[in-house]
């Protein structure tokens, strides 16, 4: 059996113009937006002052509406706690293994900290009060908020002094554990003991686990004590060893090198008139994420912020994402450019949008590796780089820190060389003290060509620690992403909302006729013919993620092909500045008046990176050829899109098929019958003519029979119409 995508209805089932119909409608020129069934459930509200227990405030419960299941009685934080309670101590499903690691991994310290009555002052059902001295450490697992009572600690590079404020930290057996250490105070008492509460958060993202099961055994599970307290209510738990851990999971713990360690320090008390600009690259895998991570941290501050803001306006970072890969601030296949203002104390996938943080400008590149196209790519970068310039102007003491790709093999080392030579850098640093000779020497000839830009060279991150590969990564951080709410409080915390999108009503979106609001779509790729476009560009777009993308409003109509914003490059060897002689294009239309920018020379239309910019990316849930219209579900706010339309184009390059999203409905049906027949062996999910009888009451599912899907497993979700010629599809 496989499932087809969203908007491969079925002849029999209602027409797309339908399948909202009951939601209430707010009308516009240009975008019909639904109300969202979600909005006003909120999850409960931090503790911010000492010797208040937290109150546990149930969000209002969902109504019935319009493809939206409610799933329990309760909350939504209850059918959580049902969920965890029943699931978390499973042995997982064998269709999604928890670690590619070894299960008889030797047992390993984690926390040097003797939890004694001396050590803990007070606990709760929901909260854990810790004096640390100076040769402890604290290892959480799960999601918690962070309070400095006394003292000052060290995570992730964040030196966090005592004040008034939490701090939200995410730790998931994903990624290497955090550990939490006292740090010397010079502003207090030196190496007085350190006071810290540890605080549970109602964070709604534990509860993507029951719509994707990547999300599910990640976190804390039930912690067995002596205690009378029941912390099974804790959403983190301090881990002693590996041992300690009921699922078993081969956990570990982030060491920073001591190379790491003093590159760091020094880079934080380099005293120069302009600021610094640090680029970070390396191979795959060699930590530079992580390194990038911990300098931001370090950077952020010099003074312990008292009040309420976490740094001054003039107090801040600048951070180039150049990895559309593994990127940190924004969904995969984007380039961007932030202010942050706060520290970063989790992975990519808990924090898919900038959050607190200031985006200046973002690329839609469309690709996982700048090697499908290394000119564009080079002039996207460049653009962000500009930008960064002036950001410079008005905050002249925030360094750049830039997050390369890990292609530095061939041309990518030649790309690799070009960007240090076109960036005004300070410092190169290379993630590996092995080599290869090849590179180091190129680069060593590429910085001192750059007016002597600094190179170091540090160790790489152990790469034997590899929970799962980059596209299951890939996967939860986009998943993450088309899953985020509105922000919420003074500190605008992020959230989640954890239905599945098929129950989320679309934005609607016009693209021909009076309220037309997209100019047009492009396809990234290899050079496609109009004929092939005109058939087969309702298939390409349907049920796949695109870019959305704004362009210059100052451009006028792209078919008149004035001062256009998308032009055509045709120089194919390395780019340069200077080298762009552009042919514009004109917008055509499928025989379904799609409007889209054709191919030319041999090579695709791409979006000048100086005239347009990325706002996000969408889902296409459906095409309504009747009545002109695109569905989308995405997180931009509908806000944003009417302010920009109709100067928009959507994208649509090599991104992953988003096969999770078609199959968050059959997900959820199991957590329900686990929940509803207390299975705890997660095992006992749906059997074949089950998992038939969901499929077809699904308008988005099709069954396929023959060979090993004869017994109506769901083996695939939906057709990856490649970009090929004329009749040539991939399955």
């Amino acid at each position: 059996m496989a499932v087809s995508a969203f908007a491969a209805r079925k002849a029999a089932r209602r027409p797309i113009g339908q399948a909202t119909s009951q939601n209430e409608v707010q009308t516009s020129l240009v975008i019909e937006t639904y109300i969202d069934p979600l909005e006003g459930s909120k999850p409960p509200k931090k503790k911010q002052k000492r010797g208040n227990e937290p109150r546990n405030r149930s969000p209002r419960q969902p109504q019935q509406t319009d493809g939206l299941v409610n799933v329990w009685d309760g909350s939504l934080e209850d059918g959580a706690k049902a969920i965890e309670s029943h699931s978390e101590s499973d042995s997982g499903s064998v269709n999604e293994p928890e670690t590619l690691a070894q299960s008889m991994a030797p047992v390993q310290r984690l926390s040097i900290f003797d939890p004694s009555r001396s050590k803990v002052l007070s606990e709760t059902e929901t909260e854990w009060t810790v004096r640390l001295h100076p040769n402890d450490n604290l290892a959480i697992l799960g999601q918690y908020d962070i309070w400095v009572r006394s003292g000052a600690i060290r995570i992730l590079g964040a030196v966090i002094h005592a004040s008034s404020r939490l701090h939200r930290v995410y730790a998931p057996s994903t990624h290497s554990i955090p550990p939490i250490r006292p740090v010397p105070n010079p502003f207090g008492t030196g190496n007085a003991p350190v006071e810290l509460t540890i605080i549970s958060c109602g964070s709604r993202m534990r509860m993507l686990r029951q719509i994707a099961p990547k999300f599910g055994r990640i976190w804390n599970g039930k912690q067995h004590s002596k205690s009378p307290f029941a912390f099974s209510r804790r959403s983190f738990v301090n881990i002693q060893s590996t041992a300690d851990d009921p699922h078993r999971r081969p956990l570990r713990l982030l060491e920073i090198p001591s190379d790491w360690q003093r590159t760091v320090s020094r880079l934080q008390s380099v005293k120069t008139e302009r600021p610094l600009a640090i680029m970070v690259c390396g191979p795959k895998a060699a930590g530079k994420s992580t390194f990038c991570r911990i300098l931001a941290n370090a950077l952020l501050q010099e003074a312990p912020p008292m009040g309420d803001k976490n740094v001054t306006d003039n107090e801040c970072a600048a951070f180039l994402d150049l990895d559309p890969g593994q990127p940190e601030y924004s969904p995969p296949g984007n380039l961007s450019l932030l202010r942050l203002k706060s520290w970063n104390l989790g992975p990519p996938f808990t924090h898919p949008t900038s959050g607190l943080n200031q985006l200046f400008r973002a690329h839609h590149f469309g690709h996982f590796s700048p090697k499908e196209d290394p000119k564009h790519y080079y002039r996207c970068a460049l653009d962000l780089f500009d930008h960064y310039r002036q950001m410079a102007r008005d905050y002249r003491s925030c360094p750049l820190i830039i997050n390369s790709a890990g292609w530095i093999q061939g041309n990518g080392l030649e790309l690799l060389s070009e960007l240090i030579h076109g960036m005004d850098l300070t410092d190169v640093i290379y993630m590996s003290t092995s080599g290869p000779e090849e590179v180091v020497d190129t680069l060593t000839k590429a910085t001192k060509r750059a007016n002597n830009v600094a190179l170091h060279q540090l160790s790489s991150q152990s790469s034997d620690f590899t929970t799962r590969p980059a596209a299951d990564f890939r996967m939860m951080q986009t998943l993450s992403y088309f899953h985020m709410s509105e922000p919420e409080g003074k500190d605008h915390e992020m959230r989640w909302n954890p239905w599945p999108l098929t129950g989320v009503a679309p934005l609607v979106i016009h693209y021909a006729g009076p309220k037309q609001a997209i100019q047009a779509v492009t396809i990234l790729g290899d050079a496609l013919s109009t004929e092939f476009l005109d058939t087969f560009l309702n298939s390409i777009l349907d049920g796949c993620v695109v870019g959305v993308v704004a362009v210059d409003q100052s451009v006028g109509e792209i078919s008149r092909g004035e001062d256009s914003a998308w032009s055509v490059e045709q120089d194919e060897n390395m780019p340069d500045q200077g080298a762009d002689t552009p042919n514009h294009a004109s917008v055509l239309r499928t025989a379904t008046e799609i409007p889209y920018l054709p191919s030319s020379n041999h090579t695709n239309s791409l979006l000048s990176p100086d005239r347009s910019f990325s706002l996000g990316q969408a889902l296409v849930r459906g095409i309504d050829p009747n009545h002109k219209t695109i569905h989308l579900l995405t997180p931009i706010p509908s806000s944003t899109l009417q302010t920009r339309s109709p100067n928009i184009v959507l994208v649509r390059g090599s991104l992953d098929t988003p096969t999770w999203a078609y199959r968050e409905g059959y997900e959820l049906e199991r957590a329900k019958r686990r929940v509803r027949e207390g299975k705890l062996d997660s095992n006992e999910g749906f059997d074949g003519e089950e998992e038939r009888s969901w499929a077809e009451g699904q308008p988005w599912a099709s069954i396929v029979d023959g060979g090993r899907r004869s017994s109506g497993r769901i083996r695939r979700i939906r057709r990856d119409i490649r970009y090929r010629p004329v009749g040539e599809a991939s399955e």
